[in-house]
């Protein structure tokens, strides 16, 4: 009887252990397909020169390379300070994004009378996500504002932050 009683008990946990490596082979086939996906479609997408882009449309290539997986092209699209400040936070992978729409944009200084850039917009941003792991937004519709700035007359347009309100 306890010889039966411990098989029988073997048997119990053996389906939660397959189950818990099929759940964990998953993960990692998606995140390595998000990945390839976003190399492979690089290469048919490349990245437009990002120094001629206007705000508006610095911010539509910010998530249209996001939308790629091109998390590399992404950075690209933001402020070496803003990328600093975002290089201790979790990584969120996006598996699927898509219906992003971005305001007209509005002249506002992120620091108000203390900003030291040139020229500061803000833009509303909706877009349509599944994402997994990092912050704590789940899945589903999101919404941001976008602060873009030219440092000088001459630089160009910049990411400087993103955030979903107070």
């Amino acid at each position: 009887m306890r010889t039966h009683g411990k098989q029988l008990t073997l048997k119990l946990r053996m389906p939660y252990k397959k189950i818990l490596v099929g759940v964990f082979a998953a993960i990692f086939i998606i995140a390595g397909f998000s990945g390839i996906r976003g190399v492979f479609l690089g290469f048919i997408k490349p990245m437009p020169d990002i120094d001629a882009l206007g705000p508006r449309q610095l911010v539509l290539a910010y998530y249209k390379r996001l939308a790629l997986t091109d998390t590399a092209g992404a950075n690209r699209c933001l402020s070496d300070d803003y990328r600093r400040e975002l290089a201790g936070i979790s990584p969120i992978y996006t598996v699927w994004l898509g219906d992003v729409k971005i305001s007209k944009g509005a002249r506002l200084r992120l620091k108000g009378m203390y900003s030291t850039n040139y020229d500061e917009r803000l833009y509303y941003v909706e877009y349509s996500a599944w994402q997994m792991g990092g912050g704590v937004s789940p899945s589903g519709q999101e919404s941001m504002f976008v602060y873009v700035a030219k440092e000088t007359k001459e630089s160009p347009w910049r990411i400087i932050g993103i955030g979903s309100g107070p």
